[in-house]
């Protein structure tokens, strides 16, 4: 979807911040709806289709973070979710597990607003076609059961922007990783390059977003990106 085609809810407690972000996005033609709170939000939400959803994390009456569970749990459906924020505190993996595909710093520029907003708009069709220009340093292969039987359990889950898996190995946030994940008896094998979001050495367990997926496995991985996938960005398994 194009961002001038869109309806963008903005949630900020701050009346100045609200308004040079509607103003910023008004600029590039889309729909604007202001909401001063979590609380303000859901009742637009109730009322109205969105297509995003940018929200401040802390504000009074209802959080973001409140904002996104209560949208989870009520099992609605909106596509893009961009937190932010000028604290740091948010759990990244709950963030991502709620739907949250970007939590971007105060103060940013237009630019960085706009451009996370045109990312996290675009069909899954239009994404990961590109690899990175230098090949990550680091790679992890993982040998899994058969996809049937892992998706959705604590081995292995898909999400509409990444995954997460059961893995021994610890890498730090943001670290790069070329990816291979075979399942047993199966011809499907996952081929990506990704970004660590999250890594639970406690737990075994990490999480990556998605930048680049092969076209061998492509339209396969993109295939399982629906229903319940749809509502996370990168699962918490």
């Amino acid at each position: 979807m194009k961002l001038a085609d869109a309806t963008i809810l903005v949630v900020d407690d701050e009346p100045e911040l609200l308004e040079i972000f509607s103003v910023w996005l008004g600029r590039s033609g889309c729909k604007v709806l202001k909401a001063e709170n979590g609380a303000v939000a859901m009742k637009v939400l109730n009322e109205q289709r969105i297509d995003a959803l940018i929200s401040d994390i802390r504000m009074p009456v209802m959080d973001g973070i409140t904002l996104v569970r209560t949208i989870a749990e009520k099992g609605m459906l909106v596509p893009s979710i961009i937190f932010v924020s000028g604290f740091g505190d948010v759990d990244t993996r709950e963030a991502h597990a709620l739907g949250v595909e970007a939590m971007l710093p105060k103060p940013l520029s237009r630019k960085t607003l706009l451009q996370a907003l045109e990312d996290s708009l675009k069909a899954r069709e239009e994404l990961w076609h590109t690899p990175l220009e230098t090949p990550p340093a680091k790679s992890l292969h993982l040998t899994l059961p058969a996809f049937e039987t892992c998706n959705g359990n604590c081995s292995f889950q898909i999400g509409r922007g990444g995954c997460c898996f059961a893995t021994d190995e610890s890498f730090d946030e943001d670290t790069l990783l070329q990816l291979t994940v075979e399942f047993t008896g199966e011809p499907n094998i996952l081929d990506a390059q990704a970004r660590v979001r999250w890594c639970d050495t406690k737990d075994s367990r990490m999480g990556v977003e998605f930048l680049y997926l092969a076209p061998e496995c492509r339209d396969w991985v993109i295939s399982h990106m629906t229903g319940r996938a749809m509502h996370t960005f990168i699962p918490r398994c």
